[in-house]
């Protein structure tokens, strides 16, 4: 578990630092006025887009990784520990993929319903991604699991 849990806080480390970098540069532009007009549609179709892309990404497509994932496990009554690290991966690609849009939807100052529900979709994906141990430890005792070393 402690190699597990090692590697997913390293991941979630440069994925949550990344986000933050971006979201920097994305402040310094604001602050020297520098605006990013988005192509195609309008501002707000724009906020209407990143909204439902960031909870798709934060919100809604990890709770359906893990859902089949429970379920397949459920059916085949057996888990492999290289299954769940893998998901455990996933989850957290996934969910930081749906910060970086609510970034996005701050560097083009979408309206602001979309994106204050934006920013609050991406922070709710990093806060549930957050590798902790008593979450991987109930996991791996749910599922039976061994630690692979």
């Amino acid at each position: 578990m402690e190699a597990l849990l090692k590697k997913l806080t390293v991941l979630f480390g440069i994925l949550v630092g990344f986000a933050t970098a971006f979201l920097g540069l994305v402040y310094l532009a604001h602050f020297k006025k520098i605006t990013v007009t988005p192509p195609l549609f309008s501002i707000w179709t724009w906020g209407v887009i990143l909204l439902v892309l960031t909870v798709f990404f934060g919100v809604a497509l990890p709770i359906l990784m893990r859902t089949l994932f429970h379920s397949k496990a459920v059916k085949n009554k057996k888990v492999e520990f290289s299954h769940y690290e893998r998901l455990q991966i996933n989850l957290i690609v996934v969910s930081m993929i749906g910060a970086y849009t609510a970034c996005l939807a701050y560097l083009f100052l979408v309206p602001k319903f979309h994106l204050y529900a934006s920013i609050i979709a991406g922070l709710y994906g990093i806060y549930a991604a957050i590798p902790a141990r008593r979450k991987i430890s109930a996991d791996l005792s749910y599922y039976s699991l061994k630690d692979a070393k």
